[in-house]
């Protein structure tokens, strides 16, 4: 059968499996894409490794890698590649250069042989043609989408030998080289295929897939109303690329830390205690994944983007919308995330490198434990209310009130004693400082003097381990911050009172049905004379805030608590 007929017979089967863009492509209109180009020998590229002794090894690796199709071998060979009607250029390394015997070994396997296809063969053959004259140095995308840097006398590392160049073949172009060109991993490579990054790295290929590229594929037609296509161009892709950024970009440069196993695993233990989902469905894997993301997503960081290393740097999850997180300040002083003494040593990737640290420079507040503002004029979070107008103010430019807005909260008479319950949303299982902003009036009115306080509590609203609805009242009864068991503010300033502090046994985190809500409850008796002059029932409510409280200072709380108890008794 001729080389022509054969390829022509299996060009359905053939897709260049890739790394980094992870294109994939099979079709019978191939040679569309890569038409023969000025090759001008009579024999193969095949033909011209096989009458060669000295590039054995390299042949037996041909014919022992196979092909692979949407992450699946097919019957074709490299070898029956490099005889087929495609315009190639191969660098072939002499024998005895490298371990020829352990890649063949690896090729028993199926996982083995789509690396050595990946990691070795498709690192030495290269569509089109490129000479070796003297050209000045260029970037050559391998059949892995690597990008090697050609020089006149090297294939990267590899060195061309003396008079073993350009041999012509009537599909392409023939170098001897005496070295196997190094392949190098980008950075998600690396993590998803060494085990010392194992810890980062399977949770990252869980989430890995091949998607159909439809800009890059040829359309044949419509079947049942559905696009058919001669040739699909199939994308590796994982959905984590929109929340870590595309780490597998070969045009890229990235620079990540990514601490030992044993550093790994305390952190992971406690980001996890955050994302405790009680008895709700998928709890485990939802935990998994949100603890996994809230530690990586700040670990990555775009080197050609940043603006002054020396002042701040941002990792690829920063955003504008998002601002002040991602960020972080001083990052080369001692104990900041780019701090030169805490690498412990550099992996150099083809996309940018992987820096492994010896501390982990985080603490759960710079990157997960965040206070959460529920604004008191947005309507779709003010679930029910009695008694009670509201009026929202916005474009509010001032430092002090959050939102750029708040709600006036009225009575719906002067003695009204009315209620307002909020959602608050994506709370986590930690300790949290709940608290009410309370606006003077004067921000609507600097000539109002009306200086009378506000007099409430609070009704938290949960969910507990086994998925039942709990409340919980504020002040507490033992709460020596409010003895006479009521809140009030400070009428004459933006006043952010806390009305208790609290541990969530449960998270809410990016959940669709909110488990937590806060109530607010105006006690404020107007037929009291006494009360009246001192005390209103309209309330200018900037937001609710709950604010992070680190596990020492709560449990140094609770241990103080502890002892003013004991001491009372």
């Amino acid at each position: 059968m001729k080389v022509k007929k054969l390829y022509k017979s299996i060009a359905a089967a053939i897709c260049l499996a890739t790394v980094g863009q992870g294109v994939v492509s099979c079709s019978d209109t191939w040679d569309d894409h890569y038409e023969m180009g000025n090759a001008n020998g009579t024999a193969s590229l095949l033909q011209l490794v096989e009458n060669r002794p000295e590039l054995s090894d390299f042949l037996a690796l041909l014919r022992a890698t196979h092909v692979y199709n949407n992450n699946h071998s097919t019957s074709v060979t490299f070898a029956d590649l490099l005889n087929a009607d495609q315009t190639l250029t191969v660098w072939a390394p002499l024998d005895g250069t490298y371990n020829a015997d352990s890649l063949l070994e690896l090729c028993q396997t199926a996982q083995g042989d789509s690396t050595v296809g990946t990691h070795f063969v498709m690192n030495h053959v290269a569509h089109n043609l490129y000479n070796m004259n003297g050209q000045t140095s260029e970037n050559v995308r391998m059949l892995n989408d690597k990008f090697l840097t050609l020089t006149s006398s090297a294939l990267y590392n590899a060195e061309v030998v003396a008079g073993e160049y350009n041999k012509p073949a009537k599909n392409g172009l023939l170098h001897v080289v005496n070295d196997d060109a190094q392949y190098t991993y980008n950075l998600y490579e690396g993590l998803t295929s060494m085990e010392d990054f194992s810890h980062i790295g399977d949770f990252m290929k869980h989430y890995e897939e091949q998607k159909l590229d439809e800009n890059r594929s040829i359309q044949s037609g419509l079947v049942d109303g559905k696009k058919v296509y001669s040739d699909s161009v199939m994308v590796r892709e994982n959905k984590l690329f929109r929340t870590f950024d595309q780490i597998n970009a070969e045009d890229s440069t990235f620079m990540m830390l990514v601490p030992d196993k044993e550093t790994w695993q305390p952190v992971y233990d406690e980001a996890a205690s955050y994302f405790n989902y009680g008895s709700a469905e998928k709890a485990d894997s939802m935990c998994a994944y949100w603890a996994n993301v809230s530690l990586i997503r700040d670990l990555i960081y775009n080197v050609n983007v940043q603006r002054s290393e020396e002042d701040s740097v941002f990792s690829t999850s920063y955003s504008k919308f998002d601002w002040p997180y991602h960020v972080f300040y001083e990052p080369l002083e001692a104990g900041g995330v780019w701090d030169p003494a805490n690498t412990k040593s550099t992996l150099q990737c083809s996309n940018g490198e992987i820096r492994r640290i010896a501390e982990w420079p985080f603490k759960p507040e710079d990157l997960y434990f965040r206070p959460l503002t529920t604004q008191g004029e947005w309507d779709g979070y003010r679930k029910e209310y009695k008694d009670c107008t509201f009026n929202n103010r916005g474009g509010i430019k001032a430092d002090s009130i959050s939102g750029d807005g708040y709600t006036v909260i009225s009575g719906a008479n002067e003695n009204s004693q009315w209620s307002v319950t909020y959602e608050v949303r994506n709370t986590l299982s930690g300790t949290y400082d709940i608290c009410v902003v309370v606006l003077p009036l004067t921000v609507y009115n600097k000539f109002n003097n009306n200086w009378r306080q506000n007099k409430f509590t609070a009704t938290l609203s949960y969910m507990d381990l086994d998925g039942e609805l709990k409340t919980m009242n504020f002040p507490k009864e033992d709460d020596e911050d409010w003895p006479d068991h009521y809140v009030i503010n400070d009428s004459h300033k933006v006043d952010t009172v806390k009305v208790g502090r609290f541990t969530f046994p449960t998270c809410n985190y990016s959940q669709q049905d909110a488990t937590v809500s806060l109530t607010l409850n105006c006690i404020y008796n107007g037929r009291n004379a006494q009360e009246k002059r001192k005390y209103k029932n309209e309330m200018y409510l900037d937001c609710i805030l709950f604010k992070p409280v680190s596990k020492e200072e709560a449990k140094g709380g609770a241990e103080e608590t502890k002892r003013r108890k004991e001491a009372q008794k």
